[in-house]
């Protein structure tokens, strides 16, 4: 669902909570000129409208809505976006290419009325997806000395050996793995995919806008790639009326 530009559909429906549904269309997202080949990530995307950032924050429009708030202390808006999300990392190394770092992430910013002023968490951002991925390897350089060496020691078994988990025994000597042969992979994921957003607003008509955009990208380095897409997804606004001892929010830093 992430490869193909659907079209915009906007639905409102008017309850008691105010609730506001949106569906908005599906992007593809090619950070400055990383576009990676392959069957999946091949060839040139057209989209309409464009959308392709050059550098981290740059931001992509995900919807903009008016709402109107009743008037009164206590009015609160949930606001949450929510939606599929893809990342893609590519990280590869030769002879002379040791370490590939690839980095990937997607932020959703708020904002209300232009500005990010009573939007819990601070700030308004929240990142939605974050990929870290690093590769490294000595055996490309030392591949024509990649066999075991002698660890010392006589044995029948590798039981008998100074790590028995990674010796053998062969012909009564204790052989280890080559200490400067080896492939290291690192990977860390964040996801969120959907986030409450809570907004302190006074009565009267409000602007309501929703971006997302790359993150993490300057991190990428060596022969790697990155790319990301969104949508399909849903934002649901849902107007509230907080009163003293009604309720609690907390936020994790």
């Amino acid at each position: 669902p992430c490869l193909a530009l659907l079209q915009n559909r906007n639905d409102l429906f008017l309850r008691e909570s105010a609730l506001l549904h949106r569906e908005f269309s599906s992007r593809l997202l090619y950070p400055r000129t990383h576009i990676p080949t392959g069957p999946v990530f091949g060839g040139q995307v057209n989209l309409t409208p464009p959308c392709a950032p050059v550098a981290d924050g740059q931001q992509c429009a995900l919807l903009q809505t008016p709402i109107k708030t009743s008037n009164g202390s206590g009015v609160t808006l949930l606001v949450t976006p929510s939606m599929v999300t893809g990342l893609f990392t590519n990280t590869k190394l030769s002879t002379t290419v040791t370490t590939a770092t690839a980095d990937i992430g997607i932020q959703v910013c708020l904002t209300v009325d232009g500005g990010t002023t009573g939007i819990l968490p601070a700030g308004g951002c929240v990142v939605y997806d974050q990929r870290f991925q690093q590769v490294s390897n000595s055996l490309f350089a030392n591949l024509a000395t990649c066999t075991n060496v002698l660890v010392g020691g006589v044995c029948t078994t590798a039981a008998d050996c100074p790590d028995p988990n990674n010796d053998i025994c062969s012909g009564g000597t204790c052989y280890g793995p080559n200490p400067n042969c080896n492939f290291a992979l690192t990977l860390s994921t964040l996801s969120a995919h959907a986030f409450n957003f809570i907004v302190n607003v006074p009565g009267g008509p409000h602007t309501i806008a929703a971006t997302w955009s790359l993150t993490g990208v300057n991190q990428t380095s060596g022969q790697s790639s990155v790319a990301a897409c969104v949508g399909p997804g849903t934002v649901t606004v849902t107007q509230t009326k907080l009163f003293n001892n009604s309720g609690s929010n907390t936020t994790i830093p």
